[in-house]
């Protein structure tokens, strides 16, 4: 059948337009490029059913402007051939290569062939749109964009039809000012609902991974989230977890409301490792052996970027080789006993060191100064986000008792904390600033 259409003069002459942002005016240039796509859409239209014959031959092509990121300059290419169209975008760190097949009644067959973006490239123009939280954070990484299906141009955004596919790999981020750096990030995202997606929504499966975390000399690793996204832009995360301190700490399923993106989510601790957790308080354990289990609650804020655990506590896995040994701390365990205790009148100062050894003072001088080791019986750790009273964040209750008990039965410590969660996980803690009401019992 001989087309309506005839073919554009010159098939091998390229067209160079500049598209401007939506109300903007083009002339006579947009007058062409809106002419060649009509013929095209037609032409696919092609009324037997059968595979249309391109009457347009030739490439059109021009810059891409983007209201709200001006200085993009994505440079863009149509190329009409004999099976259909060939469009790519280009720029540093974007290069995106898009195929249109017509197959029958007006029906088109799309494929992302290849399309890659080069986030270190991107990041500085991306950055300063978003919130100011993003500031003062750098990232790169790469991004792989696949995809095929079919398109009705008849039925608009709902004759999208197909699989789409975006993976990060080689993700990295870091704040100097919050001394985060993110490494190792990888992402998953596959969709076959295009409308749906085009909307913002993901169906459950979505998987976003992050190989290392290094915060304030602390190292996180192998956090995984599950995740999709409903109606409204909220986040439904049905599995989230990561490594530190040696241990796992596994969140229940939670959602999050990208309009009010706060949320209290509960967290399961297993095999938490009392001494890299020892590691944090280095004042006060000089080492540790044994691991710590629990439950907590953990608060998120993104619009403060706050972190809180809420509630919880852990408590240490019963083993025989539990034990812990404190930093020297002279006069922690002593400071109120005396070493001898005197039986002649004070007044006799010629008499002074004379007296009864204390049997007790020896040994509990080496469990303080660092010298012997105490077997631990309780480690408990409990959170207080609001107290209670003065203001606690967190209290740690432990009891332990020496390897020859025939002096010294058990020793008792309970110590308060004071001040951000932060503080109190050791990131900045100061004994002098935020440990107060510090309190032992010796039987």
């Amino acid at each position: 059948m001989e087309s309506a259409f005839p073919e554009v003069v010159s098939r091998k002459r390229r067209r160079s337009v500049k598209a401007l942002a939506p109300g903007g005016a083009c002339g006579d240039a947009c007058g062409v490029i809106r002419r060649v796509f009509i013929g095209i859409l037609l032409a696919l239209a092609h009324p037997s059913g059968q595979a249309a014959d391109w009457p347009w031959r030739g490439e059109v092509g021009g810059e891409l402007q983007v209201a709200a990121l001006a200085e993009l300059g994505l440079k863009w290419e149509i190329a009409a051939g004999a099976d259909g169209l060939v469009a790519r975008l280009r720029r540093p760190g974007i290069e995106i290569d898009l195929t249109l097949k017509t197959l029958k009644s007006g029906i088109w067959a799309w494929g992302i062939d290849h399309g890659t973006v080069d986030l270190a490239e991107l990041w500085p123009l991306a950055r300063a749109k978003l919130p100011p939280a993003a500031a003062g954070w750098s990232a790169s990484g790469k991004l792989e964009l696949r995809g095929a299906g079919t398109l009705d141009p008849a039925a608009g955004a709902a004759g999208a039809r197909g699989e789409l596919r975006l993976t990060l790999r080689e993700g990295w981020a870091r704040s100097d000012e919050l001394k985060v750096e993110l490494s190792g990030i990888e992402g998953d995202i596959a969709v076959a609902d295009l409308p749906a997606a085009l909307a913002g929504v993901l169906p459950p499966g979505q998987e976003f991974r992050i190989r290392r975390i290094d915060v304030a000399g602390m190292a996180l690793g192998d956090a995984r989230m599950v995740f999709g996204v409903a109606p409204g832009l909220i986040g439904r995360v049905s599995a989230a977890e990561l490594r530190m301190l040696g241990g796992l700490v596994r969140l229940k399923p939670f959602q999050l409301d990208s309009a009010k993106p706060r949320v209290t989510v509960g967290a399961e601790v297993q095999e938490l490792q009392l001494g890299e957790a020892a590691q944090l308080t280095p004042w006060l354990i000089q080492s540790a052996r044994g691991q710590l289990r629990g439950r907590v609650e953990i608060g998120f804020d993104l619009t403060k970027g706050l972190l809180q655990m809420r509630d919880g506590g852990l408590d240490i896995v019963k083993a025989d080789n539990a034990e812990f040994r404190l930093a020297p701390s002279p006069g922690l365990l002593t400071g109120n006993m005396p070493a001898t205790f005197g039986f002649l009148p004070a007044k006799w100062t010629w008499a002074r060191g004379v007296g009864i050894r204390n049997p007790a003072y020896a040994p509990l001088k080496d469990i303080e100064m660092g010298r012997a080791g105490l077997h631990l019986e309780k480690f408990l750790v409990t959170f207080w986000p609001d107290g209670p009273g003065k203001g606690r964040t967190a209290t740690i209750h432990l009891k332990g008792y020496p390897t020859d008990r025939s002096l010294v039965e058990e020793v008792v410590m309970d110590v308060n904390f004071h001040g951000p969660l932060t503080e109190a996980m050791g990131f900045g803690l100061s004994q002098q600033g935020n440990l107060s009401d510090f309190k032992f019992t010796i039987e």
